[in-house]
C-alpha cells in the first residue's frame, strides 16, 4: 500500500473542507460523562488552517511516545505544511482545564489513496508525528492505545464504546469527555446510508457500528478521529476510527462508519518501525 509523507501540501477534496466548515467540534449525541482516566490514549486535536481564519477539532489516539492516530479527513486542503498551527492536547478530560501536556506536530502521514467515495471516505486514516516524545512516566492519565491482534475478531457480541468531546443531546456540556456504548453491526445495516463503501471492494477496511433501534445516540459528523474501543482479555482495543456520521443528521438513525484499524496494521507498523514491539 503506497504511503505519501505529507510534507508540503495535503490535498483533500474540497467536499471534505466544506463538510467540516468553521469551528467544527466533536458531538457525541446521547453520551454520558466519561470517568476521568477511563480513556488514557485519547487526545484532542486543535487544528487551524494556514491563514488561521478557520479551525476545527478532531480526536486521536496515542500509538507510542512519538505518534498519534486519527482520521485522514481531519486535514484540510488549506493547512499546507504549517503543522505548528496544530495543537495536540494530551491527558485532557475537561477542555476548560489544563491538559497534562500540549504538543506540536512535526508532520502528518496520510495514505495517498485516501479519497471521498459517495457520502463517505475510504482509507480514512492519518498518523501524526509529535514534535517532542511523550514521557508517560510523568503523566497520570496518559498511556498508549492497544491495537488489534491478528487472531482477535469483533462483532455484535463485543462490548464496544466510543469517546470524544462535545454535545450529549439536549443537555449540552461541550467541555467534558463523553462516552457512549455502541454495537458493531452487520454491514448491510449501513448499506442503505453508505452504499458506495459497503461494497465488497471496501468492506474489509470499514466497520459499521451504532446503537440498534435507537435515535439520537451515536457519533455524529464532527466526531472525526474518535476511537471505537472494544473489550478483550487484554483490555480495551481500538477497533475503528470514526470516519463518517449519518449524512441525514445527528438525529437520524444511529449508524456510523469507522475505518477498520486491523486493515491498516501494515501501514501503522511501517511508520512506527523500529518501535513496533511496543504495540505487541
Amino acid at each position: 500500500m503506497a504511503v505519501a509523507k505529507l510534507i508540503a501540501v495535503l490535498v483533500l477534496l474540497q467536499s471534505s473542507a466544506d463538510s467540516m466548515g468553521a469551528a467544527v467540534r466533536s458531538s457525541i449525541v446521547g453520551g454520558d460523562d466519561a470517568p476521568k482516566g477511563s480513556w488514557p490514549s485519547l487526545v484532542y486535536l486543535d487544528i487551524k488552517t494556514d491563514s488561521g481564519k478557520r479551525k476545527w477539532h478532531c480526536s486521536g489516539t496515542i500509538l507510542n511516545e512519538n505518534w498519534v492516530m486519527t482520521a485522514g479527513r481531519c486535514w484540510d486542503d488549506e493547512l499546507w505544511s504549517r503543522w505548528d498551527r496544530t495543537g495536540v492536547w494530551v491527558g485532557v478530560h475537561e477542555l476548560d482545564k489544563p491538559a497534562e501536556r500540549y504538543s506540536k506536530v512535526i508532520t502528518v502521514d496520510r495514505l495517498n489513496d485516501f479519497a471521498a467515495v459517495g457520502k463517505s471516505f475510504v482509507n480514512d486514516i492519518a498518523l501524526i508525528k509529535l514534535k517532542k516524545p511523550l514521557d508517560f512516566s510523568t503523566m497520570k492519565h496518559t498511556s498508549p492505545v492497544k491495537l488489534p491482534e491478528e487472531d482477535e475478531t469483533f462483532d455484535s457480541s463485543s462490548e464496544c464504546w466510543i469517546a470524544g468531546w462535545g454535545e450529549k443531546g439536549s443537555d449540552k456540556n461541550p467541555n467534558s469527555l463523553q462516552q457512549l456504548k455502541v454495537s458493531i453491526l452487520p454491514q448491510e445495516k449501513c448499506s442503505r446510508i453508505f452504499p458506495d463503501i459497503t461494497t465488497e471492494k471496501y468492506s474489509d477496511k470499514m466497520v459499521c457500528a451504532g446503537v440498534p433501534n435507537a435515535q439520537n445516540k451515536n457519533a455524529c459528523d464532527g466526531d472525526y478521529g474518535d476511537p471505537l474501543m472494544c473489550k478483550t482479555s487484554r483490555g480495551f482495543v481500538q477497533v475503528g476510527i470514526m470516519s463518517s456520521g449519518n449524512p441525514d443528521g445527528c438525529n437520524s438513525a444511529s449508524l456510523t462508519i469507522y475505518t477498520k484499524v486491523s486493515g491498516y496494521m501494515g501501514y501503522i507498523n511501517a511508520r512506527l518501525n523500529p518501535v513496533t514491539k511496543e504495540l505487541a
